[in-house]
């Protein structure tokens, strides 16, 4: 029997917690209940459309309900819908494994299984530990992550980075330092402070966490062509890990399929999640090199194995449908679709935002953005505000979902987005971003000058 929409909003007024949610505010609002999607569109409980400019939580890829995804999915329901990965595989994962190497940078040839973003991080943490310890290198315990880091919610993962997100947990972090980040066009200052931190931390440091190109979380901040390869020299040369968080940019969010092996650079680990299975399914995965996992080779008694495992990892049917995801996404790249996407969206965000009088910066790569909003006149919001996060509510008027945090206004369409939605997707937003400033925001908005 389906449950009407009132008892449902009942129950998720009283029994449900939101994700980086405040509830108090949330439950001030009327609660928006997505039933069904088809493309780049999700529909409410009304029938309602919205442009899912937030690749429902930067996963979707070829679209809802894609055909194709659908297929690869129901074929794998019909035979195996959970299986462990502890002592057994089965064809999926085998399949899945082998397309993951053959898209990874030379060098990367095993994969390991987790069920999210933050805990492919964890997994590379416990890899880059044990490895030192079985080579004989226990004093190598310290991470060293870059400000404004952003790798997952776990302890691991939150000690990875440096995100403003953590703060409260800081006292219980992993003992980790942290370098200054680039400038979009001046790498210098961030390499300066590394080096500081490898000459003094270096012999002591296991692993190096770094999202590469662009770090989405903390508002699609850009790093410039050559970032990563300085990097990557100097974690050579001290012998530390590198691992590279492509859970964000890998995957065509910047048009390639990984920044890793665009940029050539072959890291110790890659850390994939979000667009795995094309926004279907939790799945994420590990990858890492041969020399890494043959340290962890021997007779059982030599304490050698990585005991570590997730009861959903290498699900059957999240590995099935990341199969077909990662082929499709190799003809959309292949046959240069994808690169005309991200070329119109880069012409249409130009378009309306880089003069709107209410955009103080955009910082954009692929399909990616990120819109400074200010009241103009050189002044800015009160942080308090939250500028953002409600000109994303006023949005849904206008039929775009949107996600802002403070004063940035993030739009992270799926891949699959056709230049039509990507006009409405900007005009409706430049619009709204006009009206509620000036309309419903006017002179009795907090200004801290």
């Amino acid at each position: 029997m389906k449950v009407d929409i009132n008892t449902l909003n009942q129950w998720d007024a009283s029994h449900s917690w939101h994700s980086f949610t405040q509830m108090q505010e949330y439950l001030e609002n009327k609660p928006l209940h997505i039933t069904h999607a088809k493309g780049c569109w999700l529909y409410d409980d009304e029938g309602k459309r919205y442009l899912d400019g937030n690749a429902s939580n930067w996963t979707n890829v070829h679209g809802h309900s894609n055909p194709e995804l659908n297929a690869a999915l129901i074929q794998q329901l019909e035979n195996l819908q959970q299986s462990s990965y502890k002592d057994l595989s089965h064809p999926a994962a085998s399949e899945l494994c082998h397309e993951l190497i053959s898209i990874a940078p030379k060098g990367i040839e095993r994969c390991f299984f987790t069920d999210n973003g933050a805990s492919s991080v964890e997994a590379a943490i416990k890899l880059s530990f044990q490895y030192w310890q079985l080579t004989e290198n226990p004093q190598k315990k310290l991470i060293i992550g870059m400000e404004g880091g952003y790798h997952g919610d776990t302890f691991g993962a939150m000690s990875a980075g440096n995100s403003c997100f953590h703060q409260r947990f800081s006292e219980w972090f992993l003992p980790a330092h942290y370098f200054m980040a680039p400038q979009p066009d001046d790498m210098s200052k961030s390499l300066e402070d590394l080096d500081r931190l490898l000459e003094t931390y270096a012999h002591q440091t296991a692993i190096l966490f770094l999202e590469p190109s662009v770090q989405g979380p903390r508002g699609m901040y850009l790093q410039p062509p050559g970032f990563l390869q300085a990097v990557a020299e100097r974690c050579k040369s001290h012998n530390i890990h590198l691992a590279l968080d492509e859970i964000f940019v890998g995957l065509g969010r910047l048009g390639h399929m990984l920044v890793s092996a665009a940029e050539n650079v072959t890291p110790d680990f890659i850390c994939l999640s979000k667009t795995l299975t094309g926004g279907y399914l939790p799945l994420a995965a590990t990858l890492t090199s041969q020399k890494i996992y043959e340290a962890f080779l021997g007779d059982f008694s030599e304490g050698k194995t990585f005991l570590h495992g997730h009861t959903f990892a290498a699900n059957p049917l999240a590995t099935a449908v990341s199969i077909q995801n990662i082929k499709k996404l190799k003809q959309v790249i292949e046959t240069g679709a994808l690169k005309n996407t991200c070329d119109y969206f880069n012409k249409c965000i130009e378009s309306y935002f880089a003069k709107h009088p209410f955009v103080k910066s955009v910082r954009q790569r692929g399909l990616a953005c990120t819109l400074e909003l200010y009241p103009g006149n050189n002044n800015h919001f009160n942080p308090n505000e939250r500028i953002a996060h409600h000109l994303s509510l006023y949005l849904r008027e206008k039929e775009i979902l949107l996600r802002g945090v403070g004063n940035t206004l993030l739009i992270v369409p799926p891949l699959c987005i056709t230049h039509l939605e990507i006009d409405f997707l900007c005009q409706q937003t430049a619009e709204a971003i006009h009206e509620y400033i000036t309309n419903k925001v006017g002179t009795a908005l907090s200004i801290a000058v």
